[in-house]
């Protein structure tokens, strides 16, 4: 069966980030001229761009982005039909675009004072679906934990998303806890990061786990056939 560029839930999640253009018309005529679009480690605006490539250029951006990752993902894909965490992966683009949208307006209204606090919510939110979802991932080249061990082995894949799966909750949780108590934003993505590596740790660890425990197998084996 010939494979689809882009299939029904894609054409969806790719639609909706079209749409991320609507607040910004509805405010359009409020905005300023020059509007913050990106943000130091304090949370002040290092960057600004033209009232009109915020309201308009950034969601075209972002739907391109949507696009390119839908059709590489289904060209890598060797199954037609998307899994439901596959599903769910698709619209977390266009849900983490309209809070961007939403909050880059609304900083430049005056609406909105930090947006330190909107990065710790995305981070959490982001750490508590994946956590929930990376334990069903089926195996794949293009989304979870892909190195050479886990795309190599199924064993190594299931069990290294079920770890990661109970440890992205975790650091999901505490995020939550360092956003609600104000932390400085080093702290949100010193333990991203952390949490980030870690998998990747256990995945060769138990890679290497599997291999001595074949390697034992098959001398025992070894030696009761000589015997």
């Amino acid at each position: 069966m010939k494979r689809k560029l882009l299939n029904k839930v894609d054409l969806i999640s790719i639609g909706l980030c079209v749409t991320t253009i609507l607040p910004g018309l509805l405010v359009y005529d409020r905005l300023p001229e020059r509007i913050a679009i990106n943000f130091n480690i304090n949370g002040e605006p290092n960057s600004y761009a033209g009232r009109w490539f915020a309201v308009f250029g950034l969601p075209v951006i972002i739907s391109l982005v949507q696009t390119a990752l839908c059709v590489t993902s289904n060209l890598l894909n060797r199954e037609n039909e998307l899994s439901r965490a596959e599903k769910v992966i698709r619209f977390l683009t266009p849900v983490m675009a309209y809070v961007i949208q939403i909050s880059t307006l609304m900083y430049a209204l005056g609406s909105l004072t930090s947006m330190i606090a909107i990065v710790g919510i995305l981070e959490s939110v982001l750490l508590l679906v994946y956590g929930n979802y990376a334990p069903k991932m089926r195996r794949n080249t293009f989304f979870g934990i892909r190195t050479p061990h886990t795309l190599a082995n199924q064993e190594v894949w299931d069990k290294t998303h079920r770890f990661a799966g109970v440890l992205y909750i975790i650091a999901g949780i505490f995020c939550m806890i360092l956003t609600v108590t104000e932390a400085h934003l080093v702290l949100l993505l010193i333990l991203l990061a952390v949490t980030a590596v870690i998998p990747f740790l256990y995945s060769e660890i138990l890679y290497r786990r599997i291999r001595r425990r074949e390697a034992a197998a098959g001398q025992n084996l070894t030696e009761k056939n000589e015997m």
